[in-house]
């Protein structure tokens, strides 16, 4: 698995933690609400870090073609 696809799994699971950290905290559970959010906040960071890391790789693999054709 690429850096880039780890970075975007690590996004979406960041942004599920982020929006049950918004539906916890009104209800009261703020310890979730808190370990929510300090988690989200982690996956931010690592995604963020993946991401630069993987800048400069390409985005789909480049196939070479082997052709076998006769002049």
């Amino acid at each position: 698995m690429s850096d880039g696809k780890m970075a975007a799994i690590f996004f979406e699971i960041g942004l599920v933690l982020t929006l049950a950290s918004f539906v916890l905290g009104p209800f009261g559970i703020t310890g979730w609400s808190i370990a929510c959010a300090a988690t989200a906040c982690f996956l931010a960071c690592a995604g963020l870090f993946l991401a630069v890391s993987s800048w400069k790789e390409p985005d789909a693999p480049i196939e070479e073609e082997h052709t076998n054709e006769k002049k």
